[in-house]
């Protein structure tokens, strides 16, 4: 079954605040090197979407980590054939999921 890929809104806001935090502290090569492995890891996780772990506490949510800073939390929405990246976030930001 081919999934499509999804960025809710929320997904598209945590990203865009990692981001801006890291353009202060991180050179453009390492912010690039962070934009592959995130398109690395959703590669994955359109061909293996059970890949990642499951939440503990809202077992239908996948979190995926990127790199030792950074992870995505994602659902599989069987129901409209996609995966649906909830939420992105800095490891050093409190958790919400």
């Amino acid at each position: 079954m081919a999934l499509s890929l999804l960025w809710t809104p929320q997904a598209e806001k945590g990203l865009e605040s990692v981001l801006v935090y890291l353009d202060k502290f991180w050179s453009t090569k390492e912010i690039l090197q962070l934009e592959e492995k995130i398109k690395q890891v959703t590669s994955l996780i359109i061909l293996y979407p059970e890949l990642f772990p499951k939440s503990t506490t809202h077992p239908l949510l996948h979190k995926a980590i990127i790199d030792k800073n950074n992870y995505l939390v994602y659902r599989i929405n069987t129901r409209l054939k996609r995966i649906e990246i909830i939420n992105y976030r800095g490891t050093k930001q409190k958790p919400k999921y």
